[in-house]
């Protein structure tokens, strides 16, 4: 009859690769000869292990299909072993879902306990002191108090105590300036960083998407990677230092311009509306409307910059529901805008750092000395603000006070908005100007807090709010069957958000980083 269930190998105790279906009682045929079962559609090996009334041993653990189709299946009968596999793997997929961010399984079926951490599932909820967290293969099986959680024989035992673990973090406004080198040095920083999940918001050009590429095929270590490609903007409209962006001068033009995203298959179209201060044109609306239409004709969701409430208005009634940076020209916002933002879903990323990256180097020459800023910066970056004469220009600027008061503002807005229930989600710009990759996502946070949002608040945003933006919902909170991105930190980021990055281990996926990775992120990558 048609057996399905895990091949068992008493190999330090951990239950290996070998899972799916076959057609012969006894041990497995050849792996070739198997029907193989996503990580979606496979049975609980960690529950197996647990139910164990011992320890794997040599052997399979199966369940038999009825009598009936045993005898179908002595008869010959084909169809009757595709449908009773149909039939399990409809019945897995409800139970797991198919999601399309899921990782590639390998032969051998990691099990990973973590014991005794403090526990922040990303989820709001209060954390959990002396958690267990059992990871198996690229999931969380299971995660909670220790009371609770029964502990698999085998695996790899982690003993957190003292520790706290978070999931990893998902920074919805990068970009990835520079050639190819620079590109991959940059997703490394970000993971090493613990940044398991970035949106590249417009600037993606054939070097960017080409490693983009590799590293949603694991070719190249990367975060989970979501792209927008080529942004579209006014033809002499901001951003002017990026020539080579979408600039559509008629409605057929940007029509044409969504279409070949489209067939890119980038994740998010996304639109410029910025006139810095007047001094610049903005996208017409005829032509934001003409976007719009065809990203709702290709089904691609659509982000926009903007700063001014009557563009957002704009947008909004268009149906775009993703916004980058904060409404500037108006403060406090009203009821009515409150209301939109919360009846239509509206979520802001704001980018406080993009506002202070103009003068916090000048403030704070001593940082320039962190092996890690000083690792996480672009070299061409670094050399600039190593100069005195650059810094001092960031303190002379007479624009400075009005920077100043303009991030004050908007985090006043991020106050606003968090106190009245409209969505935020982690942005921080990184990779424009001196926002270093991956260091950058965790000042956003702090530059949060310092807003008035406390750390619980801030962790949500930057990990499920993230997720959920994404329309994905399969990371983001540390809980049973999600995948297990995730960083173990040395300290309580409850008591200062700053301790998110005191980061002793990432996991992505379910594999920890190279243990060496953060230590290496120290030096420079050659």
């Amino acid at each position: 009859g048609l057996i399905c269930g895990y091949y068992f190998k008493n190999e330090r105790k951990k239950a290996i690769g070998i899972r799916g279906c076959w057609k012969s009682a006894g041990p497995p045929p050849p792996k070739d000869q198997i029907l193989l079962l996503s990580d979606d559609m496979r049975p609980n090996a960690y529950r197996a292990a647990v139910e164990s009334e011992s320890s794997p041993q040599e052997g399979v653990r199966k369940t038999r299909v009825s009598k009936k189709e045993s005898s179908h299946s002595r008869r010959g009968s084909g169809a009757v072993f595709l449908l009773a596999v149909s039939l399990l793997v409809v019945a897995m997929l409800a139970a797991w879902g198919c999601q399309a961010e899921d990782w590639p399984l390998e032969d051998d079926i990691s099990l990973i306990v973590i014991l005794g951490a403090r526990l922040i599932d990303g989820s709001g909820a209060e954390p959990i002191e002396d958690a267990i967290i059992v990871v198996e293969g690229t999931r969380i099986r299971a995660a909670g108090p220790r009371a609770t959680i029964p502990v698999p024989k085998g695996g790899e035992r982690i003993d957190a105590t003292g520790k706290t673990v978070i999931p990893g973090l998902v920074d919805l406004h990068a970009h990835y300036f520079g050639d190819r080198a620079e590109v991959e040095r940059k997703f490394r920083t970000q993971l090493r960083f613990g940044v398991t999940t970035v949106r590249s918001i417009g600037a993606d050009d054939q070097v960017q998407m080409a490693a983009i590429a590799d590293g949603r095929a694991r070719k190249i270590p990367a975060p989970r990677l979501y792209t927008a490609g080529l942004g579209l903007t006014h033809p002499k409209g901001h951003p002017l230092a990026l020539p080579y962006v979408r600039r559509p001068a008629t409605v057929e033009e940007a029509a044409a311009a969504v279409s070949e995203l489209a067939d890119q298959k980038v994740d998010f179209i996304k639109m410029w509306v910025e006139s810095k201060y007047g001094a610049l044109p903005k996208i017409t609306p005829e032509i934001r409307e003409a976007v719009m239409r065809e990203a709702a004709k290709r089904h691609i969701p659509a982000v926009a910059h903007i700063y001014d409430e009557a563009d957002f208005l704009h947008l909004a009634g268009l149906g775009l529901t993703d916004f980058l940076h904060t409404v500037r020209d108006k403060e406090p916002m009203d009821e009515a805008f409150l209301n939109l933002c919360r009846s239509k879903g509206i979520s802001f990323a704001p980018t406080l750092s993009v506002i202070e990256r103009n003068w916090f180097f000048g403030e704070h020459p001593e940082l320039l000395n962190d092996p890690e800023i000083r690792a996480a910066l672009e070299p061409g970056i670094l050399a600039d603000i190593e100069k005195p004469e650059t810094r001092q220009r960031m303190l002379d600027n007479p624009d400075l006070a009005k920077l100043k008061e303009e991030l004050r503002r908007a985090q006043r807005f991020v106050k606003q908005m968090a106190d009245n229930g409209v969505t935020l989600v982690l942005g921080s710009d990184s990779g424009a100007g001196a926002i270093p990759p991956g260091w950058g996502t965790h000042h956003e946070m702090q530059l949060m807090v310092e807003a008035g949002l406390s750390p619980m608040d801030v962790i949500q945003i930057a990990t499920r709010h993230g997720a959920e933006r994404l329309g994905n919902k399969n990371f983001g909170v540390i809980a049973e069957g999600k995948i297990a991105d995730l960083l173990l930190l040395g300290a309580n980021p409850l008591e200062d958000i700053s301790n998110t990055r005191k980061i002793d281990r990432v996991m992505q996926a379910g594999k920890w980083l190279d243990p060496g990775a953060r230590n290496g992120l120290q030096e420079r990558d050659q």
